[in-house]
């Protein structure tokens, strides 16, 4: 085992050891009921984390967003969804869904990988706070900002094992971040696809393509 894959073993550690809380949901180690009952959900996702950070050990940019989203969830990788992993099997060909049906469809997903897919390798995809966060009725919500800063040692520790990439910040959340934390004063800024953003970043994105 070489330093980078035992960095991406350390990182899948540090996530697996976080404590979720009141409505905050942890895909490496949390499961519920609409989790396949079949096998043990949380280890397919860091299974398919731990591949997909395998394969992007050369990427040029990390793309980060704010935190993970529905289809991360279930896939257990930051902006992609059951339906990317079916429509692109020759990238995701030895990784798992795991919800029930192993259909679950996002619309940042979709407008993201539809955008990266014929220079994939070159983007590593991240999130600033790693957790899903969600409200009662499990529809998305912001991360607070004291939930992170109680990620940032994540966060600060997968920069570091991809310090070579040039960041990009997928919407106001992670750039803030970035400048608030003195973690990157020279990433660049994308508008994020959702709420009505979805035009603004497939024309921002044409820069890195």
């Amino acid at each position: 085992m070489n330093d980078f894959e035992k960095k991406i073993d350390t990182l899948i550690d540090k996530l697996t050891c976080i404590k979720a809380g009141d409505f905050v949901f942890n895909p490496w180690s949390d499961s519920d009921g609409t989790d396949n009952p079949a096998y043990d959900a949380p280890s397919v996702r860091r299974a398919n984390l731990k591949k997909y950070l395998h394969e992007h050990k050369t990427a040029k940019y990390i793309m980060l967003a704010e935190s993970p989203s529905y289809g991360c969830r279930y896939s257990g990788i930051a902006m992609t969804s059951e339906d990317v992993m079916r429509k692109f099997p020759d990238i995701f060909k030895s990784c798992k869904t795991t919800s029930l049906y192993g259909d679950i469809k996002e619309k940042t997903a979709s407008i993201v990988w539809d955008v990266i897919q014929k220079r994939e390798k070159e983007f590593v995809l991240w999130n600033t706070f790693v957790l899903q966060t969600h409200k009662n009725n499990f529809s998305p919500r912001k991360p607070k900002a004291k939930e992170i800063e109680s990620g940032l040692d994540v966060l600060k520790y997968f920069l570091d094992i991809f310090s070579g990439c040039k960041i990009i910040s997928v919407g106001k959340t992670a750039q803030n971040t970035l400048l608030k934390y003195n973690l990157c004063n020279d990433s660049e800024y994308v508008r994020h696809p959702s709420c009505g953003g979805e035009k603004a970043f497939r024309l921002q994105m044409q820069k890195f393509l």
